[in-house]
């Protein structure tokens, strides 16, 4: 007689398909003791029956049962063909019209054409499916009691940091180096090529970098030492954080925030790209290459233009000369906030909407009640959200004032980006119509308007 085995096992933990293996051998053994030819193997490695994915394996066995491939089936155990009444159905359905004979190794027979046969496996069926739903309750509950507690969880080491949770260098310090240098303005493109130009990988593929991915590396939580259950924060873990939690909060309102979305995505390659501004209709410049590869700024409706190289160097000269000054503090306009404050109120706050959560199951409040009180604790963290990334996010402006002498060393050492920014913080360059003619720079033709700090 033709048969066929199907084997299954639902978790492979380590990927060797080891569990199939064994009952593989132990169907084989069966048909061999029927003196039964084995024409086809079905198979599902880490597919769980309970879980509603669809198993590959199994539709093929069914195929092959409708097509007439086989007359016979063996499998390990019944709860490895079937652990819910669907699938069970369909395959009472195909076996009785193909009269297939079906055979376990630890289940004994199954005769799926007749009542007491099909009642049996139904039962066998309901039970099985009662063990997956008892384990999947108690799995729950484990991984719920595992995240309060704080312990370090991870299925695949996490950049940064080593399997068991420890910090990692030289990863370690890049993502950390990497928070501060975007709450400072750097881009996340310019994070994603210094990584790379240092050699530095993802963990997962060992691929390059790019924007998007250190995004979700500066965003995930458990940088911050925060434990996350079920896509929510639930409290502070036992591991050292690379990123500090207001810095954490900041770079979620900096990523959140569609005003900001090109402060860390965009990244201009000259510093007066989208800076400088048209006299005549009040544009932001452009880049702009001429015949030969002479670059200067020119106006989107070509009203103005200007060589490069030549603004650049005017505007570098001003902006060092004010920051260099006696008075240099005073372009710093940052209002005092009190930190310690804001993060208490934040926390509580979330832990009010924890309770609404806990309130709603108990079934003390219902639906409406729970998201109206929700929304306007949503609204209420988010506002303080805003006031910690204000707070933590650090003006390259600042940073330049602070450095001293250094200054015309470090605003060289900066990137095109850093220093549009800072030119666009603290100055509003305006360029104006030349005379026909004129072919050498001159900043008359050029207007510097100062912000009232920096006056």
């Amino acid at each position: 007689m033709r048969a066929a085995i199907y084997t299954r096992i639902s978790s492979d933990q380590t990927g060797e398909g080891l569990g199939v293996s064994r009952q593989l051998e132990d169907c084989q053994a069966l048909a061999e003791s029927l003196n039964w030819e084995v024409v086809e193997h079905f198979s599902d490695n880490n597919i769980s029956a309970y879980s509603g994915r669809v198993r590959p394996g199994f539709e093929a066995m069914l195929d092959g049962m409708k097509n007439g491939q086989y007359d016979a089936l063996i499998c390990w155990h019944p709860d490895r063909l079937h652990r819910n009444m669907k699938d069970l159905e369909r395959l009472i359905t195909l076996a009785d019209e193909g009269g297939i004979e079906l055979r376990t190794v630890r289940g004994g027979n199954f005769d799926l054409s007749t009542p007491a046969g099909r009642m049996i496996a139904s039962v066998m069926g309901a039970i099985a499916r009662q063990e997956s739903e008892h384990t999947s309750e108690r799995r729950k509950r484990a991984n719920e009691q595992k995240a309060a507690s704080g312990v370090w969880s991870a299925s695949r080491r996490p950049f940064g940091y080593s399997p068991s949770g420890e910090p990692r260098e030289p990863e370690a310090s890049a993502v950390s180096t990497a928070a501060a240098d975007v709450l400072a303005g750097t881009s996340l493109r310019q994070v994603a090529r210094e990584w790379n130009q240092s050699g530095l990988r993802t963990t997962h593929g060992g691929i390059e970098w790019r924007a998007t991915s250190v995004r979700r590396v500066l965003a995930n939580p458990r940088y911050a030492a925060l434990v996350v259950h079920r896509g929510r924060v639930v409290g502070a873990g036992n591991w050292k954080p690379l990123i500090d939690q207001d810095s954490h909060h900041a770079l979620l309102a900096l990523f959140n925030d569609p005003s900001r979305t090109s402060a860390v995505s965009f990244e201009r390659k000259h510093q007066g790209s989208g800076v400088y501004r048209c006299g005549e209709c009040g544009q932001r410049l452009i880049l702009h290459v001429a015949t030969g590869g002479v670059r200067s700024y020119r106006c989107p409706q070509h009203h103005v233009r200007r060589q490069l190289a030549a603004l650049d160097e005017y505007v570098d000269a001003l902006v060092i000369g004010r920051l260099t000054a006696p008075d240099a503090q005073l372009v710093l306009d940052e209002p005092e906030r009190d930190l310690p404050a804001m993060q208490i109120a934040r926390d509580g706050l979330q832990a009010r909407a924890d309770e609404l959560s806990s309130l709603f199951a108990e079934g003390a409040i219902d639906g409406s009640q729970l998201r109206r009180g929700t929304s306007e604790l949503r609204d209420k963290i988010a506002v303080i959200d805003a006031e910690l990334a204000a707070a933590r996010m650090v003006s390259p402006l600042a940073d330049l004032v602070l450095t001293g002498d250094q200054l015309s060393r470090r605003w060289a050492e900066l990137s095109p980006d850093i220093r549009g920014k800072v030119i666009d913080a603290l100055i509003t360059v305006t360029v104006h119509k030349s005379p026909k003619g004129l072919r050498r720079f001159d900043p008359t033709y050029v207007d510097i308007g100062w912000n009232t700090a920096s006056e």
